[in-house]
């Protein structure tokens, strides 16, 4: 039985868009030189903790996530716990990059709009 273990993540910056890194679940500690106000660190193999500084409310929030689990869903969300907007989406390539250019869209028709 093989398990791919490709994943993407998508994390809000201050100006509002999502920055994607594409890796493997091998490469997650290497997040933490891609992006500045995150940290990511493992525990026990097969736990992982994200503290993301949010760039909407300005504080520092935490997230635990099994990594056997990450695997077997598509993508989950993270958010700021006080305005409840997502800042993160971290799972399957496909279905991150779709959700960010889901985003991007929305946006772009916002713009339009205005």
């Amino acid at each position: 039985m093989t398990f791919d273990t490709n994943i993407a993540m998508a994390l809000k910056d201050c100006n509002g868009q999502y920055n994607v890194v594409e890796m493997t679940i091998f490469e997650l500690e290497s997040m933490n030189s891609k992006f500045s106000s995150l940290n990511v660190e493992l525990h026990r193999g097969n736990e992982m903790l994200i503290q993301v500084k949010c760039c909407l409310c300005g504080e520092n929030h935490s997230y635990h996530y099994n990594i056997k689990e990450l695997l077997k869903t598509n993508m989950v969300i993270g958010g700021c716990e006080q305005l409840a907007l997502p800042i993160f989406f971290i799972g399957k390539n496909e279905k991150v990059i779709e959700k960010v250019n889901k985003h991007r869209q929305t946006i772009e028709k916002l713009y339009a709009m205005i």
